[in-house]
């Protein structure tokens, strides 16, 4: 009976010293490289002491409602997979402060699959330290009131941690569309593929290189405008980003 309470206790030990890792203080944060599925997910995590202190899992969605990341739909309270998402996530998040353990395959009381959320964990903690920039954290969202000359409400959602813009993402909602298409201008432009005129590159394209310009200067009036609306100095982008623009500036001054 004692060996095998000594196995045990030793087990437990060696469990808590096999996770117990000691990472650079600060933020960190990592995302899928793209879309899947329609959907992109984000870590954050804070360092402190040389230990996880936080941890934010957060999904970005091209389907409206995804004109906000999926946390903030959830305290909306309106749509009820949110909800639980959120509730799940949470449990995934407090596990990965309490266990230190970025190996995970499951939790209790978390969603079917916790994989994304762990992968990432892993990856941002391996990468570099976020520099403090001079925003509030959180995701930061914005749609235009009214459609554009192309039957489109832009809308932008911007991700901060420690103060600095680490993502950005323009999509618009096309009005008027009957109920068998898809109103996401991005899900649009991705299945269709069409080059837009003037351009070997299609809209969604466009709008990644342009949100990649505002995550490099990390203020929307540093970016040059034309006088038609379109970039100075974009590469890769052609076409009028002046909504986009817009959008950002009335999702940031929420972060100021």
């Amino acid at each position: 009976m004692k060996r095998i309470i000594a196995c045990t206790v030793f087990a437990v030990l060696f469990g808590t010293v096999l996770f117990a890792q000691n990472y650079r203080d600060g933020f960190y944060f990592a995302q899928d490289p793209d879309f899947v599925n329609n959907q992109k997910n984000q870590a954050v995590l804070e360092v402190r002491g040389g230990r996880i202190a936080s941890a934010s899992w957060n999904i970005l969605s091209l389907t409206p409602p995804g004109a906000q990341d999926l946390k903030a739909i959830a305290r909306a309270g309106n749509v009820a997979g949110a909800v639980n998402w959120a509730a799940q996530a949470k449990a995934a998040e407090d596990f990965l402060v309490s266990s230190q353990n970025v190996a995970a395959t499951s939790v209790p009381n978390g969603p079917p699959n916790v994989r994304p959320f762990f992968d990432l964990a892993t990856r941002a903690l391996a990468s570099t330290a976020i520099a403090k920039g001079a925003f509030k954290d959180g995701w930061y969202h914005s749609m235009a009131a009214a459609s554009d000359d192309y039957h489109t409400r832009n809308y932008a959602i911007i991700t901060i941690v420690n103060g600095t813009i680490v993502d950005a993402f323009w999509n618009g909602v096309l009005q008027g569309m009957p109920a068998s298409i898809n109103p996401s201008k991005a899900i649009a432009s991705r299945t269709n593929n069409y080059p837009m005129p003037g351009s070997q590159n299609p809209w969604h394209v466009q709008t990644a290189a342009v949100a990649a310009e505002l995550v490099r200067l990390q203020n929307p009036d540093s970016i040059r405008m034309k006088s038609n609306n379109t970039p100075d100095a974009i590469s890769g982008a052609s076409i009028e980003i002046h909504h986009f623009l817009n959008a950002a500036k009335q999702a940031l001054q929420a972060a100021r």
